[in-house]
């Protein structure tokens, strides 16, 4: 009787052990799998990208008036002559031509200043005015030449009131970027009010003709 109640006892225990889960390499019921790394299923953010900002548009380049020319051809190595005129529109033109009288290069820029005077020196009306064409460093060689375009009005298209008519016997020039002047004879019917002012364009390269 002994011995019997000890071999249920026995089964017992045997069958206890064996329902048990494992410790080591089990699937509890409905869960994950042990030792397998559980994977995360947050979506990685993907960091934007950082917006690069427009350049700045670049400015075109201009010409300033307020540019001085570098190694300025003074006036004293300067010569100054009139070229041929020719006529548009009732206005006449001529060429005011510089040439480098130096033994060395030198350059010249922008507007020169023209004046009409009498036979006494003294100037009439007022000075040419600017007028036309675009800026730019012109570089003369020795014996090198440049020009600007002077344009008198014909005196004709205004009212003698209007006009005032003189007659030059001299004309004065101040080169571009020097007070000195370049003084040559010239004879010329102009009016000496502003609104039949003769009119000047920025030195160019070469003598105009």
């Amino acid at each position: 009787m002994n011995t019997r109640i000890l071999l249920a006892a026995v089964a017992v225990l045997a069958a206890a052990g064996c329902s048990g889960g494992s410790s080591n390499g089990g699937t509890p019921s409905g869960g994950t799998p042990t030792g397998v790394p559980s994977v995360s299923t947050s979506a990685s953010t993907t960091p934007s990208a950082s917006a690069t900002p427009s350049p700045s548009p670049s400015l075109t380049p201009t010409f300033p008036t307020t540019i001085k020319a570098t190694q300025t051809c003074a006036t004293g190595s300067l010569s100054l002559s009139v070229g041929q005129g020719q006529g548009a529109a009732g206005t006449s033109y001529v060429s005011l031509v510089f040439t480098n009288t130096g033994s060395k290069p030198c350059t010249l820029y922008g507007y020169p200043g023209v004046s009409f005077l009498d036979a006494a020196g003294k100037q009439l009306g007022v000075p040419a005015t600017h007028t036309g064409g675009a800026e730019g460093v012109v570089t003369l060689a020795p014996h090198g030449t440049a020009n600007a375009q002077l344009g008198l009005p014909d005196t004709g298209n205004f009212s003698a009131s209007g006009c005032q008519q003189a007659t030059s016997s001299k004309l004065q020039v101040y080169p571009p970027g020097d007070y000195g002047a370049l003084t040559i004879s010239y004879a010329a019917a102009i009016c000496t009010t502003a609104a039949g002012a003769t009119s000047v364009t920025p030195v160019t390269p070469g003598s105009g003709a």
